[in-house]
């Protein structure tokens, strides 16, 4: 009995003590390996397939509307699909569907359609499907997953959406709770989303939370919150604190890209799916569009240097 108790505390001690280091992040601050961007004006939106960054521009120096970069030394290598209502041509701002498949989801040829592509490593575009939603609804942080579940977000009415595009019917929503008045911008439960073949994470813009639901019956899994005092925002209000303005879900850990407040500037927490927090990362020049590689610990992405400079940007972590 004796020996059974001193085993016991042991253990408790260990796990305690595993406990503790996990839940301690790696803090560092990260350099990054920069390249002038030449090519676009203003990026809209960024993602990341194989070696390949393709950033989408409606406000372009050209008529271009995809921009292919390979990597890891972010070279220009193509631009494609031009802006227009021809064949091939897109009539609407092209937006990234995420996805694991190793493909390219591009919404912005109609309200209702989206392309599957292959790049080769010309930079050029190869058809391979056409997914045809249900109907059209202001899609935000779109998600397909195996070809077979698009997930997205609506940030107006709050809600996170899951359909079946075999079966082109509605599987499943998450509605968060909607303030009395009518300026959507500032909801106090406004955030964004990302999602994993398992996980969807949602992070709040004005609250220092992310919430981790379950892709299959779409439940909330873990709460994690910060220490921070919450404010309400308030509409017009420049000093109304900001918090997660993006979020990636990988493979085996989240990505959230957080402001906190203007003294401690920007920085990214990395989370596992327990939420646990394991690393904590601050920028020499902060990326305001990034791509995780996990398996080559690279963070690339799109950010302005204090000369107002913008850049692709590369970190090693």
């Amino acid at each position: 009995m004796k020996k059974y108790f001193i085993y016991s505390v042991l253990l408790l001690l260990v796990n305690s003590c595993n406990t503790d280091k996990a839940s301690t992040p790696e803090r560092r601050e990260l350099k990054s390996d920069k390249k002038l961007l030449e090519e676009i004006i203003s990026p809209d939106f960024l993602t990341r397939v194989n070696d390949n960054l393709i950033i989408s521009s409606s406000n372009s120096k050209s008529d271009t509307m995809l921009y292919i970069y390979s990597l890891p030394d972010l070279k220009y290598v193509a631009g494609a699909v031009k802006k227009g209502s021809g064949p091939g041509e897109m009539r609407m701002f092209p937006m990234f569907c995420e996805s694991s498949n190793r493909a390219l989801y591009v919404w912005g040829y109609g309200p209702q359609t989206i392309k599957k592509f292959d790049i080769n490593k010309k930079g050029e575009l190869k058809f391979l499907d056409l997914i045809k939603l249900p109907r059209y609804e202001a899609f935000n942080n779109m998600h397909i997953l195996n070809d077979s579940l698009f997930i997205y977000y609506l940030p107006d009415n709050l809600k996170i959406v899951k359909v079946d595009l075999k079966r082109n019917k509605y599987l499943d929503e998450i509605q968060m709770e909607k303030d009395a008045h009518n300026e959507s911008f500032f909801y106090s439960n406004r955030g964004t989303i990302a999602v994993n073949d398992s996980f969807l994470v949602f992070a709040y813009l004005f609250k220092k939370q992310i919430n981790i639901y379950r892709v299959n019956d779409f439940k909330l899994k873990k709460e994690i919150i910060g220490d921070y005092e919450y404010r309400e925002p308030v509409a017009g209000d420049s000093d109304t604190p900001v918090y997660y303005t993006q979020i990636i879900a990988g493979e085996r850990f989240l990505y959230a890209l957080c402001k906190e407040n203007k003294s401690n500037g920007v920085f990214m927490e990395v989370y596992n799916f327990d939420g646990l927090i394991v690393r904590e990362f601050t920028f020499d020049i902060t990326p305001n569009l990034f791509a995780v590689d996990e398996n080559n610990k690279t963070i690339y992405g799109y950010g302005y240097d204090d000369r107002f400079e913008p850049y692709l940007l590369k970190f090693k972590y």
